[in-house]
């Protein structure tokens, strides 16, 4: 990713990720009892730990990951023309279902991707739009075997992707690579991902978060009482962004209302203190680094709070698709409306 457009938006993601990444979709999908597709969920390989075959040979190290899916420079949707918008850079933010970071001694470990977003910088108009993917979203996700090689292609949710590699980077540029394929190839060029710690360390950063209590929390958090105004401090802020099953309305939208709340509060909190102190921004850094694993050189972040203003977050955007409720809930996306979407976000229409 460009250093201008990295030191001015990084923080600002890191926001939109805790907020959103209290783990929710960011549109709402009515469940149907449909039957899933032929062949949905089914490996091309089992996801069974493989044992490592005995061998006088020396260990293969893994193959690097290929972000360049080899994109369409050109394509035709819906009888219109699109050429490839070379304005265009992404940074995939990943919430881990952890709190901590935690690495794993193999190639396999038990973190899910429960929330993926796609920040799509357009460097041209000065905007960021975010691409949020369902974690339930019915893909081909990349396997790693007992060595660390590629060993196949899986069909099944997006968020195991995650769980292939170290639990750190390896596991991060799998998932990246995943969410490439989804999107027909389109380029990750930065990933960030959070554990869900990170939201308390960030709200108690700014000094706390003030909402007021629109639920009966009754059930998961006694402080939060509905039609008071608090700031949230602690843990008090986890269960009012990430908690949804202990509560009287166990409704997904209902949790997704309350983090639009949250999310436009704490960034109001963010930008006052950024006015007070531009050195607010590594204090802000600090208090998620031990939850944070990146590709992203951190150094760029000495003069975020000059840039933090020159693009405008123009929206939050969700494939279009039917979630299929078996076993496990299976998300599968709408092909037509995905590759329309993809050409708004990615491409330029062709002047007639």
């Amino acid at each position: 990713m460009k250093k201008s457009t990295l030191k001015g938006i990084l923080i600002a993601v890191v926001v939109v990720a805790l907020l959103i990444g209290g783990i929710a979709l960011a549109s709402v999908l009515e469940r149907r009892s449909e039957k899933a597709p032929e062949g949905a969920g089914t490996s091309t390989v089992s996801r069974e730990p493989e044992e490592a075959a005995p061998s006088e040979e020396p260990e293969p190290e893994p193959e690097p990951v290929d972000y360049e899916e080899q994109a369409l420079e050109s394509v035709n949707i819906g009888g219109k023309e699109y050429v490839l918008n070379e304005n265009i850079t992404t940074l995939l933010l990943i919430g881990v279902d952890d709190m901590e970071v935690v690495p794993s001694k193999g190639y396999r470990n038990t973190a899910m991707a429960d929330f993926l977003a796609v920040a799509v910088f357009d460097n041209e108009k000065k905007t960021c739009t975010l691409l949020q993917i369902n974690r339930n979203t019915m893909t081909d996700v990349p396997m790693l075997g007992a060595t660390g090689d590629y060993i196949g292609l899986t069909t099944e949710q997006i968020t195991y992707a995650h769980s292939y590699g170290d639990g750190l980077e390896e596991s991060c540029e799998n998932t990246a690579l995943a969410v490439s394929r989804f999107l027909y190839g389109m380029k990750i060029d930065n990933y960030l991902s959070l554990t869900m710690a990170a939201i308390t360390a960030l709200n108690d950063a700014v000094g706390g978060v003030t909402v007021t209590i629109e639920d009966d929390f009754t059930g998961a958090d006694e402080t939060l009482v509905k039609g008071e105004t608090v700031t949230l401090m602690g843990e008090h802020a986890f269960h009012y962004v990430h908690d949804r099953l202990n509560l009287a309305d166990s409704r997904n939208t209902s949790r997704m209302r309350r983090q639009a709340t949250y999310m436009t509060a704490l960034v109001d909190k963010l930008r006052e203190k950024l006015e007070e102190d531009n050195a607010f921004v590594l204090e802000l850094y600090s208090a998620v680094a031990d939850y944070l694993v990146t590709d992203c050189d951190i150094s760029e972040l000495s003069q975020i709070s000059e840039e933090l203003s020159t693009y405008e977050l123009s929206g939050i955007v969700t494939p279009e698709g039917e979630s299929v409720n078996g076993e496990y809930t299976e998300f599968y996306p709408d092909e037509d409306a995905l590759q329309q979407l993809i050409a708004e976000l990615f491409y330029l229409p062709v002047e007639e």
